[in-house]
């Protein structure tokens, strides 16, 4: 399959950031390694970081897309069915998605406006849960899952003998036992 002229670009600052550094990588030499010009950068993304945070739309689509299907009469348990979807994606993408965490991490800009994308999907979350369950359980179940996500990648981009799938599967597990304390 032919890769489009966005995921060229998203490779090339990958390897070229991860090999240079953020601030030591321009536009022009992403362009030049994706085989494009820098006038098709510009075309695709305002800046630099915007190649990070491309995918956050279809990020969220595809949490709330999980959720609708889910058949759970709980919301933490819809939000954590998207979750393991999500898991599973990011599995079959380890590589990029541990590269891109890697400079993302590099970069306090990066940090923050990744911190921000988190929040307004959180958000999103929220608004569907809502629907169906009052604010209180909405917001609740959101931040816990969260949390118990964030664990299980936190873990994942250390460790690569697990799979996230698999880690969030303990991380639960592990909140269900701090439950009963």
């Amino acid at each position: 399959m032919k890769k489009t002229s966005q995921e060229k670009l998203y490779e090339a600052a990958l390897e070229l950031i991860t090999a240079q550094g953020y601030e030591n990588t321009t536009v022009l030499q992403i362009a030049t390694k994706a085989g494009l010009t820098e006038r098709t950068f510009f075309r695709k993304f305002k800046n630099k970081a915007d190649i990070f945070f491309a995918g956050g739309e279809q990020y969220s689509q595809m949490l709330l897309t999980k959720m609708k299907e889910s058949e759970a009469n709980n919301p933490l348990a819809i939000i954590l069915e998207s979750y393991f979807y999500a898991a599973d994606f990011f599995d079959e993408h380890r590589e990029r998605t541990v590269k891109r965490q890697k400079i993302i991490a590099s970069h306090p800009d990066l940090e923050e406006r990744e911190l921000l994308k988190q929040s307004k999907i959180e958000e999103l979350l929220v608004e569907y849960l809502l629907t169906a369950y009052g604010e209180r359980s909405a917001r609740l179940a959101v931040r816990l899952a969260r949390a118990v996500y964030s664990v299980a990648w936190e873990e994942w981009l250390e460790n690569d003998a697990d799979s996230l799938h698999h880690l969030l599967e303990k991380a639960i597990a592990d909140f269900n036992e701090l439950k009963n304390y």
